[in-house]
């Protein structure tokens, strides 16, 4: 008869500490869910801006690459050749000028101001 009694014991003290164990390994969970950093997706909230800007100067430099080799063609008394390629070169220079602006945004300015300046040099050219 001692012996159920101290194997009921046994298991008591076993379930005991089990739920001990669990609710330690919960408090460790929870601390450990706290000193985690927590990531807050803000989504891009500037991403139409950028996309508008960019969709209107295109359609700007376009526009004024067509009028240009005629302008040079005509006022400047240029060669066709040497008009297209003045034009290549105005290209290629504005599309190397994302290149010089991403620089500058990602090391001195951030991002809104160096999109701000830009539109600003936009419209002024």
């Amino acid at each position: 008869m001692e012996m159920n009694g101290k194997e009921t014991m046994d298991k008591n003290d076993k379930s005991t500490m089990e739920v001990k164990v669990q609710e330690n390994m919960e408090k460790t969970e929870e601390a450990s869910n706290i000193d985690k950093p927590q990531v807050h997706y803000r989504g891009w909230k500037a991403m139409p801006f950028i996309i508008g800007n960019e969709t209107f100067e295109k359609l700007g430099a376009i526009g004024t690459l067509s009028n240009l080799l005629i302008y040079l063609t005509t006022v400047f008394n240029m060669k066709s050749i040497t008009a297209a390629n003045m034009i290549n070169i105005f290209n290629g220079t504005t599309n190397f000028g994302t290149l010089v602006g991403a620089f500058l945004c990602d090391t001195y300015f951030g991002r809104y101001k160096t999109l701000g300046f830009a539109t600003c040099a936009s419209f002024m050219v």
